[in-house]
């Protein structure tokens, strides 16, 4: 059975939570050398330019140097007069965290948001995936029953699962969520990108709480700063808060930034999406005190 977060326990289960998360991943490049190899691994587009000085420096001491990863197959031309460019690891999820793994690549969506359409494609379902509680699939819920009934099937003999990404709210079904509930799961994550798919999102929700999830076993991710404007922001993360739920705010990152947060839309000002990152992001201990007088 899945573990339920009581209201009384909300707080300290939380903490625990975003401390053994903090505590495996790794925050920035991961690198490595096997015999005459530098390997670096390049998640995000504002480590492009500290991998580029990593590669040159590795050359340096006459290395070989390969370097990977989404930001580099995104853009793999930024390293072409320092390294050779490629997926060397097939299981290289395991080098940010040893907990993490994937059993499906690519997703049935085209947000334009996101990198996985551009550097993975149309989804597919991997056969054989290492078993681990950290499942890092960009939407597993798109894959077929048999697929996503195995990855519980497997999963089920393991503590403290994890859907790192996220559940797509549009595919939830009562299916889903009775076979989630087989699961010891640390919390289930939906997302909530814009106020015109709360149906959706609702729908999805009241699916896991009539499955027999707490409230407070529910994290949203909530993007912000993207094409949405502060009150429709605050809407989506008030009203997760009303439903007894965690809110969990995510600043839009455009998918070639070499800087993060440096990202402001129209509608929004730098100092605004710094407040709403603040203030939503500390809910552990910010959960009685209302946005205007955090404002001050």
């Amino acid at each position: 059975m899945h573990s339920i977060i009581c209201p009384t326990m909300r707080r300290s289960c939380y903490d625990n939570l975003r401390y053994r998360k903090h505590k495996m991943w790794k925050s920035g490049l991961v690198e490595w050398i096997e015999d005459e190899t530098a390997y670096i691994s390049v998640v995000f587009s504002w480590q492009k330019q500290e991998a580029y000085q990593k590669c040159v420096w590795y050359k340096s001491l006459g290395y070989k140097v390969m370097v990977g990863g989404p930001a580099v197959s995104y853009d793999p031309t930024f390293f072409d007069d320092v390294a050779e460019v490629g997926d060397f690891y097939r299981d290289a999820i395991k080098l940010h965290n040893p907990q993490a793994t994937f059993t499906s690549r690519g997703c049935i969506r085209n947000c334009s948001f996101c990198i996985v359409p551009s550097i993975e494609g149309n989804l597919y379902e991997l056969e054989n995936w290492p078993i681990r509680p950290i499942i890092c699939d960009n939407n597993l819920l798109a894959t077929s029953f048999n697929h996503f009934d195995s990855v519980i099937d497997k999963l089920k003999p393991l503590k403290g699962i994890d859907f790192n990404q996220g559940l797509d709210a549009r595919l939830l079904t009562i299916h889903h969520a009775d076979r989630l509930r087989e699961l010891d799961t640390k919390c289930i994550r939906l997302a909530w990108d814009h106020s015109r798919l709360e149906k959706q999102f609702m729908k999805a929700f009241e699916i896991l709480t009539a499955s027999g999830f707490s409230t407070w076993h529910i994290r949203v991710y909530v993007l912000i700063g993207y094409n949405d404007d502060p009150e429709d922001a605050r809407y989506r993360l008030e009203t997760i808060k009303g439903l007894k739920a965690w809110p969990n705010p995510m600043r839009y990152q455009p998918i070639d930034s070499l800087q993060k947060n440096s990202y402001v839309n129209g509608k929004w000002t730098d100092q605004e999406l710094k407040n709403y990152m603040r203030y939503w992001s500390r809910q552990n201990w910010l959960w009685k005190v209302p946005f205007e007088e955090y404002l001050g």
